[in-house]
């Protein structure tokens, strides 16, 4: 019995991706609990008329009123990156720039863009078939292209095993081959960290590098990265804390390292100032060349029948009323959350990451931020 998968999308809340950030790291909601106030209603929330600093100061403020747990850095514009801890982070000795989080499903937009810069290469094709690069494909999956496993259409199960599993590459794509299709491919929207998982092993294969390797090598080389990765840029003494005190090692990981129900869909870890110069770089051209960038924007495929978001590669697409064309993902372990907005039109990146218990989710927290900045009303 599989006892957890952890890497998930959370919810088909709208959030973004655009032209420049607004960092927000380490957010929990706090309002569920018994007696004390939900910060999303317990102050006026300001004009968008407003200076942008005086509406974010009062999303804060939200934040620092409840004592919540988190870490906020904020570039508007293009800006400075502005960084600001809350609750018992604030108590901790972690400078909130170099903390260690686990950037959960957003892995996912990482592993869209390392196999966009791929392509890029001429080394794999999106419209590039499984049967093409894998040998003994079983007849059901032989047609499956990389396109639709960027787009959560080739119809995937979410998950062979267990995050913690200790498992291989090839046991995961033999897991991965047997499993059964739960539609058919390029029809329907089912999400899936099997599929990115089969996106690392195809960077690994038209590479020759590691999923790792090709990461830092090939994607963020020269740009001053030094902290995401999986093992070979961890620091356990600077790693982010569930409540009971396991670092990403223990609580993410299993205690070991990361093995390939995780490689390519979950479990990177970054710290919150290199997330948003990841977005920068890839917006910039420093990473994929612009038409490719333009087909990671691609609205794809809808994610329900209401075709509320949509699904680009590693990133859902959204328009919302009053803020505009927004790109997004989201991802939680039942023990950390994160969740990274671009608000095209507002130049405004949001990232929130942090606990994910009893307490709330990034998901809930974005509400608190999208409330107070832009003064979105539920639907």
């Amino acid at each position: 019995m599989f006892l957890r998968n952890a890497y998930r999308r959370r919810s088909f809340y709208a959030l973004g991706f655009a032209c420049s950030a607004v960092l927000v790291a380490g957010l929990v909601f706090f309002g569920r609990l018994a007696g004390q106030p939900d910060p999303a209603s317990s102050a006026p929330v300001l004009g968008i008329e407003a200076p942008f600093d005086a509406r974010l100061q009062h999303a804060l403020s939200r934040i620092a009123d409840a004592n919540l747990p988190f870490v906020v850095g904020v570039s508007h514009k293009g800006g400075p990156i502005r960084v600001q801890e809350f609750g018992v982070l604030d108590e901790d000795w972690i400078d909130p720039e170099t903390m260690q989080i686990d950037i959960n499903s957003v892995t996912k937009t990482v592993t869209a863009v390392m196999a966009a810069k791929l392509v890029d290469e001429g080394k794999v094709r999106f419209d590039e078939t499984l049967s093409e690069i894998f040998p003994d494909v079983p007849d059901d999956k032989a047609g499956i292209t990389l396109h639709q496993l960027l787009t959560h259409s080739a119809g995937f199960v979410e998950a062979v095993g267990d995050d913690e599993e200790p498992i291989g590459r090839q046991d995961f794509l033999a897991r991965a081959f047997r499993s059964k299709l739960l539609s058919i491919p390029g029809q329907t929207y089912t999400y899936s960290n099997v599929g990115y998982g089969l996106i690392a092993a195809i960077i690994e294969l038209r590479s020759t590098k590691t999923y790792e390797e090709y990461l830092q090598q090939d994607i963020l080389s020269g740009l001053g990265f030094e902290n995401t990765g999986y093992l070979s840029t961890y620091d356990e003494t600077r790693s982010i804390r569930t409540k009971s005190g396991q670092g990403i090692w223990e609580a993410s990981w299993g205690g070991h390292t990361p093995s390939w129900n995780l490689i390519g869909n979950g479990g990177l870890i970054s710290t919150v100032p290199e997330m948003l110069r990841f977005r920068r770089a890839v917006l910039e051209g420093k990473i994929v060349r612009p038409e490719t960038l333009a087909a990671i924007h691609t609205a794809h495929i809808a994610e329900d029948d209401d075709a509320v978001s949509h699904y680009g590669y590693g990133l859902v697409v959204q328009d919302i009323n009053g803020i505009g064309r927004v790109y997004w993902h989201d991802g939680g372990n039942d023990l950390f959350s994160v969740q990274w907005g671009d608000y095209a039109d507002q130049c405004d990146l949001i990232f929130v990451a942090g606990l994910d218990d009893d307490l709330g989710n990034a998901f809930e927290a974005m509400q608190i931020i999208e409330t107070y900045l832009y003064g979105r009303k539920d639907g």
